[in-house]
């Protein structure tokens, strides 16, 4: 291991060799919030990087924790942005939560502690939601969350619903400064009912990154996780055996990835820097 400074370009390199590792990436894992984007607004060498992995033949999944939205607001925003996505590139904790969930136990009554439009997702996916008697309680990132949403799901997970949880963050970045997330929100429904989440989804659980590897019939050593935070997409990429790149336009700090316990492969000021390193 070396950890090596370069000023003019931005970069520190924590693991040895792995600017060479980079190149035999063939699959890139992408953070949104604080890696490509900050509240809707591409960071500057968004574009660039974006570019580069069409130019060079590689493929691009976004996979984000947040899980308040549709696949489809997300295609249409990047769309306004200038960024031509399928449905099979974007990957979020609240529908990932909501197929899994299906897939382990069917159709159930469940409670949804989120946005109207992260309900329809699980609706089409073939859950029952219900505002009373549910066999599971779900929460996200609920922006229009109520006194009233928090003291049912408290109600229900104390007499013995399944409590399930998107995503483990306790914020999201915004241009204001962090918004409570799916973690915090769960926080208070822990406390209040002395009851622990049963499962916990999204980053730093390495499922998702596993099943897109799976689908692009590739292996970790072949796939690069970038993100913002080192307790969710850095240490998702790291379980799942893949590359792994910090970059510092989101919650991390270049000292973070340097002497915390979890040390990403390389670390970047942003996706731009990056992208002049894929040849």
């Amino acid at each position: 291991m070396r950890n090596t400074t370069y000023t003019e370009t931005s970069v520190i390199e924590v693991m040895k060799g792995s600017l060479e590792w980079i190149n035999r990436c063939k699959l890139f894992i992408l953070d949104i919030d604080g890696t490509f984007y900050l509240s809707g607004k591409p960071f500057n060498g968004s574009k660039l990087f974006y570019e580069t992995l069409l130019k060079t033949g590689r493929k691009l999944v976004f996979l984000t924790n947040n899980s308040n939205r549709s696949i489809n607001s997300y295609l249409e925003e990047f769309r306004e942005l200038g960024f031509e996505l399928t449905r099979e590139q974007i990957v979020t904790a609240g529908i990932a939560t909501a197929e899994y969930l299906f897939e382990e136990f069917g159709p159930k009554r469940v409670y949804v502690v989120g946005t109207e439009e992260i309900k329809d997702e699980f609706r089409r996916v073939g859950h029952i939601l219900v505002e009373d008697e549910p066999e599971i309680v779900v929460v996200t990132f609920d922006l229009t969350l109520t006194y009233e949403k928090i003291k049912k799901a408290t109600i229900f997970v104390s007499r013995g619903a399944l409590f399930v949880v998107t995503n483990p963050d306790l914020n999201c970045p915004s241009i204001d400064g962090p918004l409570p997330d799916a973690g915090a929100i769960a926080s208070v429904i822990r406390k209040a009912s002395g009851v622990y989440p049963n499962i916990v989804f999204g980053k730093p659980e390495p499922k998702l990154i596993d099943m897109i590897i799976r689908r692009h019939a590739l292996s970790p050593n072949e796939t690069c996780v970038v993100g913002d935070r080192i307790y969710t997409d850095i240490l998702a990429g790291i379980r799942s055996g893949t590359f792994t790149v910090l970059v510092l336009t989101g919650e991390a700090t270049a000292e973070d990835g340097l002497h915390g316990p979890v040390k990403p492969h390389l670390i970047v000021q942003d996706i731009g820097i990056l992208a002049k390193f894929i040849s």
